[in-house]
């Protein structure tokens, strides 16, 4: 006779509060099946949960029954067309959970999510799930945005999977990332922000090595865009050199000019124009590049750029306050819960 599992009968814990975020879903059975089955695991395991979605405004109306079912699911609206890694933004800055959850809902239903998160807590760091084989052309079309991803400062591997677990103390770093769309995808390389695997050998069928074209070209231009300073420090540094250039070959016209008693038709002008458009060039691009680096420097973040409309609002708060019979001392008219029976 098989012995039961010890999770069978763990207790739910009641010291965390763990949120689940997912930024892009389809509005389908499968996916409705596979958010309560969820929602179920996570229950037997956790006291306090909650499921975040981020959908396009379109998929409101069908996601809207489901959220009725599903107790603590929190829907946001976008509008159509955000980006993908935008919307894992607005799913973390949501996220009100100890331990975090930014995935995949094909990649989560093939891990085991409660071993996940106890695996992120237990090493409190950023953890991804890893996949020790991988296949040749997944690493052949992944390697100009793995070098990308090293020159600008992250660990970019878009094979991988997209699930990541991290405790709440990580992700506000993350969150006050210059780039935190970056961020929330592929950890910075930063020591304050430690990175685990999960290892698995599980294989999610529907990711193929040309899966999301279109969202590898939004991150290769989000990795140029992010690599701006790098690539206007290298054009200070060329132009400041031909500017160099210029100057000393306006040096070798004068002293032509003065030491040689006959110069061809027309050579000291052409090497005159020469001379002045090398030091125009460089002057000119050097004052750019370093004005352009001057305001990208005292330029903030800007926040708040895209602002969902949450559907249905719940109070898990106030609802951990009233589980654990805490009375919240912002209430000056709260008086002290009666003692739960039993």
């Amino acid at each position: 006779m098989r012995e039961p599992e010890a999770e069978t009968f763990r207790k739910p814990r009641e010291d965390v509060v763990v949120s689940v975020c997912f930024s892009e879903l389809a509005a389908s059975a499968g996916t409705f099946a596979a958010l309560r089955d969820l929602a179920g695991k996570l229950d037997t395991a956790y006291r306090f949960r909650e499921i975040i979605l981020v959908v396009d405004d379109s998929q409101r109306e069908a996601f809207l029954p489901l959220v009725r079912e599903i107790a603590n699911t929190r829907l946001f609206v976008v509008r159509r067309g955000t980006e993908y890694y935008d919307r894992r933004v607005i799913a973390a800055e949501e996220a009100i959970g100890d331990l975090v959850i930014l995935g995949n809902l094909d990649e989560i239903a093939a891990l085991d999510v409660l071993r996940f998160l106890d695996f992120a807590e237990a090493e409190n760091a950023v953890t991804m799930a890893f996949r020790p084989a991988r296949r040749p052309i997944k690493r052949m079309l992944a390697w100009p945005f793995i070098a990308l991803g090293k020159l600008a400062g992250f660990n970019v591997d878009p094979a991988e999977f997209q699930s990541i677990a991290v405790p709440r103390t990580l992700l506000n770093l993350m969150l006050a990332h210059d780039e935190p769309r970056l961020a929330l995808r592929f950890p910075p390389r930063d020591p304050r922000l430690p990175r685990e695997w999960f290892r698995t050998g599980v294989n999610v069928p529907s990711r193929t090595a040309f899966m999301g074209v279109g969202r590898r070209l939004a991150l290769l231009q989000t990795l140029l865009v992010y690599l701006t300073p790098t690539i206007l420090s290298v054009v200070a540094i060329s132009s400041s050199i031909l500017a160099l250039v210029g100057l000393a070959y306006a040096a070798w016209v004068v002293g032509a000019l003065l030491l040689v008693e006959t110069l061809a038709p027309g050579w000291l002008t052409t090497n005159a124009m020469l001379a002045v458009s090398a030091i125009f060039m460089g002057f000119s691009t050097l004052g750019l590049s370093l004005g352009l680096q001057h305001l990208l420097k005292q330029q903030r973040r800007a926040k708040g750029g895209i602002v969902p409309e949450e559907v249905n609002r719940i109070d898990l708060f106030q609802q951990v306050a009233f589980d654990l019979n805490v009375v919240l001392e912002s209430d000056p008219a709260a008086a002290p819960l009666p003692p739960r029976e039993g």
